[in-house]
């Protein structure tokens, strides 16, 4: 084979490699589901699909069109792949407090954190008046399912009216802890039965607890 032919040969070749790379990747990277103009707030890893691959989950924030109006911010969650790019598996577009949903306090978002397989979001915010909300998605089923919840609130200048409650939205179960009128530290048991799960789809993070009900 003469030089001319192999060179030939070896141009043939790397297009069409790169035509199979680039047809393989094409909006599988994670810089190519982030929408122009938008920018990661924060990110995390872990096995999610129990595939033992690291999948990812990613607070995007966009630019307010709006004056004195904080950015709208999303969760996307993508699904690892064995050569290292990932498939887009949520986009949900309401999942997320903007940083001026927190009152006094400020940006609410505390963040976003991977243990045992589900996502764990968290806000924070009031002023004198505290709340806080963790929220426990998972996927399963095809799909994200809010699956737990803690939620509570106290004032900052007495624990008069301190409470919290933890959502087993799986079983149905929950744990109360108020402060009675003694302000002793009371914890109840209780269920409130089975009840469908809300999609991570339909979650509305400025609704709070009434995504629970």
């Amino acid at each position: 084979m003469n030089r001319k032919k192999y060179i030939v040969l070896i141009l043939i070749a790397c297009a069409i490699l790169t035509s199979y790379t680039t047809k393989r990747n094409d909006g599988s990277e994670i810089s190519d589901l982030i929408p122009k103009g938008w920018h990661i707030l924060e990110k995390v890893k872990g096995d999610l699909n129990e595939d033992n691959i690291d999948d990812i989950a990613v607070i995007i924030e966009g630019i307010s069109e709006i004056e004195d109006e904080a950015p709208n911010r999303e969760l996307l969650i993508a699904f690892g792949n064995k050569d290292g790019t990932y498939t887009l598996s949520i986009k949900a577009k309401s999942a997320i407090l903007r940083a001026d949903e927190g009152g006094v306090w400020g940006d609410p978002f505390e963040g976003i954190s991977v243990d045992k397989g589900y996502i764990l979001i968290s806000f924070y915010g009031g002023s004198n008046w505290r709340w806080y909300g963790n929220y426990r998605f998972r996927y399963q089923d095809n799909d994200w399912y809010l699956i737990g919840a803690t939620i509570g609130s106290f004032h900052t200048s007495t624990n008069e009216y301190t409470q919290e409650i933890d959502y087993n939205l799986l079983t149905g179960e929950f744990i109360e802890k108020k402060v009675d009128e003694n302000g002793v530290m009371k914890t109840t048991k209780g269920s409130r039965g089975k009840k469908e799960l809300l999609k991570l789809e339909d979650f509305i993070a400025a609704d709070g607890e009434e995504n629970i009900k």
